[in-house]
């Protein structure tokens, strides 16, 4: 948002009397503060948290109250992980202590109000005592823990609180349920209904302004030549293109397993005429591909600026070129191949057919482990339903399924233009400034009640 929809320099020129307060770990790296420091804009390190003591008790009773309930079959999946690597103990006893307790202290029917009452952030307390702010406003709806001192503050002082959710699945795949915000703004109707359904937004405290992340995807002027991107990739011109974008390894551990599959599959004409781009994962590791560096026609890249380590243990910068860099990858490959991935979407944009993985390595994982289960999420059944892509359970069935999109990559187009449809609901170009007018507003209101 800070990039893409120029929120700085928008509310700057709204309110030139006011101060921006903004708060990121980011502040640490010099090319950071080099790029959004501006006058009226104070840049302040968010440091990192976990709770503990009461807090910690306290959001373990929130917790297991929240995940009985098993209102989303991902929360349901994502329970069994969490028993399955031993990380949630007592949960019956939990969850009835925590019906027993919670609802009696609840504002607005928020299960995190006796713990935003009984505990305090002095560190963030000053923070709010400096600079007094009319209104938070917050990239996730409370479920990073760096960011728990300042929705609490924000709570226990009466200031005004805006989320900007920047992901589709926060509402239905999480272990913690999200926080209650004033306003909160999402990309479409379906994570509305959620918001709502689940979660007890009120509908008008709702704002849907589609996926600004995107914008960029919907601006064809933006875009290099297939020429300048395979010469930009060291990708062959006469070759048709697989991309493979891995995952965190933490979630899927065979991305090695695959791409010898495709390696194979190339060189024994399965697939003639095609290569393979490895797109890595901010969290993947490109040692962990070294068996690949001299295999005929597999690229390996890991696009991104390194930074300073935040509260999540990323360590990495998403700058505009790289996601430029990303669209060019999109647009101009035949084919793309992951595991039930955000990029699923992007692809669509671009009209570009999609593989995913649904098997394991050469043996068979438990399901909790097992690349089966994430196609049960709640939120990825949204794009399977649409017939918008092909679901391999077998190395075999995946070569098989690239190999019929690169003979013909019309076939699914209209489940992908659905798909769009669905999870962008609006294909301008303009999200982020739809955001940017959500805030504003915002702010506004604010203003109009203090008057």
């Amino acid at each position: 948002m800070l990039r893409a929809g120029g929120l700085l320099d928008r509310l700057r020129e709204a309110h030139p009397s006011f101060t921006i307060v903004l708060l990121s770990p980011m502040v640490r790296d010099a090319a950071f503060v080099r790029e959004f420091e501006r006058p009226g804009v104070t840049l302040v390190d968010l440091p990192a948290h976990t709770p503990s003591k009461l807090e910690a008790r306290l959001l373990s009773l929130v917790q297991a109250s929240y995940l009985s309930r098993g209102q989303t079959e991902s929360v349901k999946i994502r329970l069994m992980e969490a028993r399955a690597n031993g990380i949630i103990r007592w949960l019956g006893l939990k969850a009835f202590l925590g019906r027993l307790i919670l609802p009696w202290f609840s504002r607005g029917g928020s299960p995190y109000a006796l713990s935003d009452r009984l505990v305090s952030h002095p560190h963030m307390e000053q923070l709010f005592d400096r600079h007094d702010p009319a209104l938070v406003v917050a990239a996730n709806p409370g479920l990073v823990f760096a960011e728990v001192p300042l929705f609490r503050t924000a709570r226990r002082r009466n200031v005004r609180l805006m989320v900007i959710d920047a992901s589709w699945d926060n509402f239905t795949n999480k272990l913690l349920p999200v926080r209650q915000a004033d306003r909160l703004v999402v990309w479409n109707d379906i994570m509305k209904a959620q918001a709502v359904t689940i979660h007890g937004y009120r509908p008008e405290a709702v704002c849907v302004a589609g996926a600004p992340q995107f914008d960029v995807h919907f601006r064809p002027q933006v875009r290099a030549t297939r020429e300048e991107f395979f010469r930009r990739v060291g990708a062959d011109p006469s070759r048709k293109l697989i991309v493979l974008t891995t995952t965190p390894r933490s979630l899927y551990r065979h991305h090695d397993h695959v791409l010898r599959a495709l390696a194979a599959a190339i060189a024994g004409g399965e697939l003639a005429n095609a290569q393979v781009l490895v797109r890595l994962h901010p969290r993947d590791e490109v040692d962990a591909y070294q068996e690949f560096a001299n295999t005929p026609h597999v690229i390996v890249e890991k696009p991104f600026r390194s930074t300073v380590t935040v509260a999540d243990g990323l360590a990495i910068d998403v700058m505009p070129e790289h996601q430029r860099h990303l669209g060019d990858t999109l647009c101009h490959a035949d084919v793309v191949v992951n595991v039930a991935s955000t990029i699923t979407i992007e692809a669509c944009i671009f009209d570009t057919p999609v593989v995913n993985i649904c098997f394991d390595g050469p043996e068979a994982s438990p399901y909790v482990r097992s690349a089966t289960r994430y196609y049960s999420f709640t939120h990825y059944v949204n794009i399977t339903a649409r017939n918008a892509v092909r679901v391999a359970k077998s190395p075999a069935e995946m070569v098989q399924w690239v190999g019929r999109y690169l003979n013909d990559p019309a076939l699914d187009a209209a489940g992908r233009r659905q798909v769009v449809l669905d999870q962008c609901q609006f294909t301008d170009g303009r999200s982020s400034s739809r955001v940017v007018d959500c805030v504003l507003d915002e702010l506004g209101q604010v203003e109009s009640a203090a008057a």
